[in-house]
């Protein structure tokens, strides 16, 4: 039996376990992925991804963990290329919600929801990855106000409320109801944050 460990993974191996452990669940979902599933992709031993991760669900919540990093880096860059206020808001909304109903990222997060971590550490970690989505758009309907395009009395607040409200759209995606497309989630929200903000 594998025994868990505190010790971290070497950068390399712990990188090549996350890309293996997302591109299994890129093709057979996060709720059926098996650790040998993982290991088999990165090239080690079940017991080897075991030694440093100590559970599954360790192995889960670090692949979201990775995947909200990168995708922060990609907005941040996309938002900072951005022509004006509108293009911007545009860009977080539709890097915001999922890409359809096979959406990785958000399959992990349903995962979340269904089984929270107790760990103080790991509850940290989420709430930064959705205060940073807030702080971005606050940032950007600051921005939209100053330049006259945008009205808003709190950004901050808002941009809170507006977050919930593309977690909403999102789930609706994930299930994959009829209709319930990223096509339409895009135009609802982007629709929502117009009546609002006077775009």
């Amino acid at each position: 039996m594998a025994r868990a460990t505190t010790e971290k993974p070497k950068p390399s191996a712990r990188a090549k376990v996350l890309k293996a452990a997302m591109e299994v669940m890129a093709e057979v979902g996060p709720d059926r992925v098996r650790v040998q599933d993982i290991a088999a992709r990165a090239g080690m031993s079940a017991g080897h991804v075991m030694y440093y991760f100590g559970k599954r669900d360790r192995i889960l919540v670090d692949t979201l963990l990775l995947s909200e990093a990168d995708l922060a880096t990609t907005r941040d860059r996309r938002i900072a290329a951005a022509a004006d206020p509108l293009d911007a808001l545009d860009r977080l909304v539709r890097l915001y919600l999922p890409t359809g109903a096979d959406d990785v990222r958000w399959k992990l997060w349903a995962q979340l929801v269904a089984r929270p971590p107790q760990d103080v550490e790991t509850l940290t970690a989420y709430s930064a990855v959705i205060d940073s989505w807030a702080e971005s758009l606050a940032a950007i309907i600051t921005d939209g106000v100053g330049a006259g395009v945008l009205t808003c009395a709190d950004p901050s607040a808002y941009a809170n409320r507006a977050c919930r409200l593309m977690d909403g759209y999102s789930l609706e995606v994930l299930l994959g109801a009829p209709g319930r497309t990223r096509t339409w989630a895009v135009a609802e929200v982007s629709a929502a944050l117009a009546a609002d903000l006077g775009a």
